[in-house]
């Protein structure tokens, strides 16, 4: 069963392992991500993060998507993470999804502040809100605990 789809450009991080696996019993972490799934020191590191009983699939975005077609039937607790906007919507174009959390995207050349710590260009906002067009719940929300920010 899938419980999140998340943009997190840190991908595997200890914001991620420490709060969201925990606060949504999280058993599998799928990380969807090209550079990663091509690149075995990154792989080896993401592995050295999880804890024991924990699964770790890492895919490129394509490969992903039938992945997370056997989480959608799957009893065990997914978590997928994306590392970017152009990600997620190759990822919602193979594997249409209901729900998007935007929680990682850090301040780079061309991004604007949106909240709190999550910024975006205007590319990135105006395919979130195409997504969003398609029926797609998107909203930003750094911790489970925050709110979960539609109004930006």
């Amino acid at each position: 069963m899938i419980q999140l789809i998340r943009i997190d450009d840190r991908l595997v991080h200890g914001q991620v392992m420490a709060v969201w696996v925990r606060a949504l019993n999280i058993d599998h972490l799928l990380v969807a991500d090209d550079e990663s799934a091509n690149d075995a020191f990154a792989r080896q590191v993401m592995q050295l993060a999880m804890p024991k009983g924990m699964t770790l699939v890492v895919q490129t975005v394509a490969d992903a998507r039938l992945t997370l077609a056997a989480a959608a039937r799957d009893p065990h607790r997914w978590l997928a993470l994306v590392r970017n906007v152009a990600s997620a919507v190759r990822l919602h174009n193979a594997f249409p999804f209901d729900a998007l959390n935007v929680g990682g995207a850090g301040m780079m050349p061309g991004r604007r502040l949106i909240w709190r710590s999550i910024a975006l260009s205007q590319e990135e906002t105006a395919a979130l809100r195409a997504l969003r067009a398609q029926g797609v719940d998107v909203y930003l929300q750094m911790l489970p605990s925050d709110p979960q920010k539609r109004d930006w």
